[in-house]
């Protein structure tokens, strides 16, 4: 599970839990174990999923055995049982193979409907990504194409290759998937789905996911007060309820918060003291299902951080007796007159959000001046002292609302700075932003609120903070609950909101040299480079700016690492990234940066270019995070797959050959081999050859050679077949069906498309041969961590065989009527496409090869590296931008898009307008919207 970092919603000054100390032992146990598994739920993964859509996946302390490994891959059609142990207790579930039904894909739809509809039997849903896909991109496609159904995934289980998870009881779901010809569309991919009907048997004691929800909340209930108030039901950010581990809950759902809906009803209907209900950060979006609680004592209702699209929406809530009502967060705030349509639901209603909604007053509108007032301490509060260090008992203050005071000893040593930079350092990936600080000779102090993440890891650490400039370290001091929270009050996330909307302007949010202006807030000191306050920047725009930003720039903040650029995949629109003048050090620092939609990228002016040993490395490196990337560092790559292009003929060639090798290779990596014999003759030739030294032996290279063998077998190297000219015969493959199944027979191969080198010798309306040099690894043998690279050259001699719609040419179809394969093998440090050549790199007799690596190396190196000038202007900047945003609007290529705008000097507004007029009188030639040619 993710840490979170979605701002925490501030409890109202009535939620003090400093005054339960009359609860019983059994309580303040219960309560300390329930905290200790939010905080282990919370600590990073390596594959993040937000706390809004998937269950916790806490690790108890003591380790137990693992059923799973995320590492592994999953094989689908194993026979042998496997006991999924349910970390929440109940009991096991054992998967028995042998016993369920047969595993459907998309090749087989029909399914047994009497089996699915079986009520005491788990049904298996395997999700296949190839690793291609992260768990919480899965949640997002699954909830979000089954929202109205009974959904309730249980003991999801993560692995290389596959993701699964059972379901009971939800045939509707299933049915969908059958029907959508189990597939699931995940953003632009498009993954397979495999489903085991009868996949386990239910037994009583097992998960029951409606049961499982209903006790979840009757426990926030029953132990109100350890949750913030005895008056308030908190249900904030629900799915990280311990007791929901194995099920994946997400509110949006409208099955599963209707099951809320109900236990709310129930327990408040139990308990006198709940007359107010939290249900913030749940992504919730159905508002009718809680209009069963019109007949409740619910007088305040915390809707924070939802998916509230309109306030109209609110209607149906409008039998409910509210007083306080808070709908922050919601894209329903983005509608003008929001309030005055909500007050006309609630006529009692007397506070909206952090705004008195009956008397209006200048202190109902907040500004600068009312947030820079000084907080009044009224209370020593609790001191935290080095004996005192226990983490258990520090969780009491998770919920609390007061402000907490931090002192730092410094004695004269270290300035301001260098210990606000010792702090961030420290605390980067907690939400942590200290208030009016104030400076003394032997110690500075400030005061935090809402940052209980930050202060349990001090304590974790001792309180003690290195300042590495100084080659010290400080001791710190913490005095819990020494002022009660107001409205008055400063409100660091409502800062960094106001300065996200100042910077967002004409599809345009521009973060760089974020540090300065926010050095300007008097009140609060904030970090630009904090992945923490970053993170919340980011995540405030993409709710509310997600649909409308094409270009994010992030220039001159000093960013180490892309740990905070997870809500990239929230930016729907988004085309461009800048993240040039930073100090991204290796590639690895792109870690973090989700599956994006991004064609262009700045990186250059980061440490990170200098580590790179050649142009085609930089690149290929980079478009592990950036798929769809066009344009790096403002130059065009070359084509799709940026390799060189070395035809020796007509320039007519280059598309062609460029659709038949992306057609043919993709083809050739994927689950769909099979397809390739259609693109070949049916009197066809294929032939290959290798020279793999099989004869070596060594038990560490028994598995490689055991895979050479499958390419050696179909070799007809003639040199060794001289004395037996039939056996030579024999080798060659005739018939698109034999060369189908030889090419399927291969292992599982991925093909670097950085290293091909592609000639054209022959290009005319009756025949063309193409010819690729380039480079693959094997799937499996990547899997186990090894790099094993193998060489080749491919030769294929097509002619025309008709008329119609192909994937090679406007109007003619193609077919591939001989192919001639050559195979060897290749050191880590030879196959470098741009490397220096040694004596494992392979060397054509007519240097072909050579010169393919010379014309690649000026045609990329020329594109790559470009010097960028730091002291760029802004109207640069802004006619960047300018052009980003007319060519993703109006499609046009980049030269039309610089004719309109140099027309208008530049002004959007006008050459938009300018586009749509002559585009209205037909006066834009076709050529216009084709693409631009690198």
């Amino acid at each position: 599970m993710d840490e979170d970092n979605s701002p925490l919603v501030k409890a109202e000054p009535g939620d003090d839990s400093d005054q339960q100390s009359d609860e019983t032992e059994s309580c303040i146990k219960d309560m300390l174990q329930e905290m200790q598994s939010k905080e282990r739920v919370k600590r990073p993964q390596a594959a993040t999923v937000p706390a809004s859509i998937a269950p916790a996946t806490a690790v108890p302390e003591q380790s137990t055995p693992q059923e799973h490994d995320e590492n592994s891959f999953y094989n689908v059609h194993s026979d042998k049982p496997q006991s999924l142990k349910m970390c929440t207790g109940e009991l096991d579930i054992v998967l028995e193979p042998k016993l369920a039904g047969p595993v459907y894909n998309a090749a087989n739809l029909t399914l047994d409907r009497a089996l699915l509809n079986r009520a005491d039997m788990w049904h298996q849903v395997i999700v296949h990504h190839g690793n291609g896909c992260t768990r919480q991109k899965i949640l997002e496609a699954l909830f979000g194409s089954y929202s109205y159904c009974d959904f309730f995934p249980v003991a999801y289980r993560r692995h290389a290759n596959a993701d699964f998870f059972l379901l009971r009881m939800c045939s509707q779901v299933l049915l969908k998937m059958f029907e959508e010809g189990l597939q699931l569309k995940a953003g632009s991919m498009t993954l397979p789905i495999s489903v085991r009907l009868g996949a386990a048997r239910f037994h009583t004691g097992q998960i029951f996911p409606r049961q499982t929800i209903t006790k979840a909340v009757q426990e926030r209930c029953d132990n109100a007060a350890q949750y913030g108030d005895i008056a308030v039901l908190n249900l904030d950010s629900f799915a990280e309820h311990a007791s929901l581990r194995e099920l994946c809950v997400y509110l949006g759902n409208r099955a599963q918060f209707e099951v809320v809906c109900s236990a709310i009803a129930q327990a408040m209907d139990g308990n006198a003291c709940i007359s107010r209900l939290r249900l913030a950060n749940n992504d919730i979006s159905h508002m009718s299902l809680l209009a069963a609680l019109k007949d409740t004592k619910l007088i305040s209702l915390d809707l924070r951080g939802n998916r509230i699209k309109h306030p109209s929406s609110l209607r149906l809530l409008k039998d409910i007796p509210l007083v306080e009502l808070y709908v922050e967060g919601n894209n329903l705030t983005d509608v003008p007159d929001y309030e005055k349509i909500i007050r006309s639901f609630f006529p009692n209603l007397l506070k909206l959000d952090s705004n008195l909604t009956q008397t209006v007053t200048t202190k109902a509108v907040r500004d600068d001046a009312e947030e820079e007032e000084e907080v009044e301490i009224t209370s020593p509060g609790t001191v935290i002292t080095e004996a005192d260090l226990n983490p258990g008992a520090f969780q009491k203050y998770n919920i609390t609302p007061h402000w907490h005071k931090v002192t730092v000893h410094h004695n004269g040593v270290c300035n301001k700075q260098d210990i606000l930079d010792g702090l961030f350092h420290l605390l980067g990936k907690h939400a942590f932003y200290p208030c009016y600080y104030k400076t003394y000779s032997k110690q500075d102090e400030f005061l935090v609120q809402n940052c209980f993440e930050a202060l349990l890891f001090l304590v974790k650490q001792k309180l003690k903070l290195p300042i590495p400039a100084y080659n010290t370290v400080l001791k710190l001091a913490l005095a819990m609950n020494v002022a009660e929270a107001s409205d008055t009050d400063v409100q660091p996330l409502r800062k960094l909101e106001r300065f996200v909307n100042k910077r967002f302007k004409l599809g345009c949010l521009d973060l760089c040299s974020m540090q300065d202006e926010l050095n300007e807030c008097k009140v609060v000191d904030f970090c630009a480079k904090s992945p923490s306050t970053l993170a919340y920047m980011l995540e405030f725009a993409a709710r509310k700016y997600g649909n409308s930003c094409l270009v994010l720039r992030l220039r001159n903040n000093d960013l180490r690492n892309c740990a905070a650029l997870e809500s990239l995949s929230k930016f729907y629109k988004l085309v461009s990234l800048d993240l040039r003048c930073n100090a991204l050090s290796k590639i690895s620092d792109l870690q973090g940066i989700p599956w994006n939609n991004i064609t262009e990228l700045f990186l250059d002016n980061n440490p990170l270019c200098g580590t790179m040993r050649s142009s085609v490395e930089y690149v290929r490196k980079v478009r592990q995070y950036f798929g769809m990337l066009q344009q790096l560092d403002g130059r065009t790559l070359l084509g799709n797959f940026t390799y060189c292009q070395n035809y020796l003929c007509t320039p007519e060639a280059y598309k062609f050959a460029e659709s038949f090798v992306k057609h043919y290779f993709a083809l050739f990596d994927s689950f769909q081999r099979g397809d390739l014999q259609e693109l070949y003759h049916p009197k066809a030739q294929f032939s290959m050859t290798c020279d793999f030294d099989i004869e070596r032996s060594g038990q560490q290279l028994d598995a490689q050679l055991d895979r050479q063998v499958s390419y050696a077998q179909h070799s007809r190297n003639l040199l060794q077949f001289k004395d037996s000219l039939d056996r030579a015969v024999s080798k060659l493959i005739v018939g698109n069906e034999r060369i189908g199944y030889v090419l399927t027979s291969f292992p599982k191969t991925e093909f670097d498309f950085c290293s091909f080198r592609i000639d054209v010798p022959v290009f005319t309306p009756e025949r063309v041969m193409i010819t690729v040099h380039g480079r693959m690894h094997e799937d499996e043998v990547s899997a186990l961590g090894q790099v094993s690279y193998i060489g080749f050259t491919r030769t294929w001699y097509l002619q025309p065989c008709g008329m119609g719609t192909n994937l090679f040419h406007d109007a003619i179809e193609y077919k591939i009527h001989n192919d001639m394969l050559h195979m060897y093998s290749m050191t880590v440090e030879g196959n470098d496409a741009f490397g220096g050549r040694n004596e494992a790199t392979p060397v054509a007799e007519n240097g072909m090869v050579s010169e393919g690596l010379f014309n690649l190396q000026c045609a990329v190196d020329s594109i790559v590296f470009p010097v960028q000038d730091t002291s760029m202007q802004s109207d640069d900047s802004d006619r960047e931008n300018a052009m980003i945003v007319f060519k993703e609007l109006t499609q046009l290529n980049r030269a039309w898009c610089k004719r309109c705008l140099e027309e208008s000097s530049w002004n959007l507004k006008v050459a938009l307008n300018i586009f749509l007029k002559l585009y209205e009188s037909k006066r834009i030639p076709k050529i216009a919207f084709k693409d631009d040619i690198p």
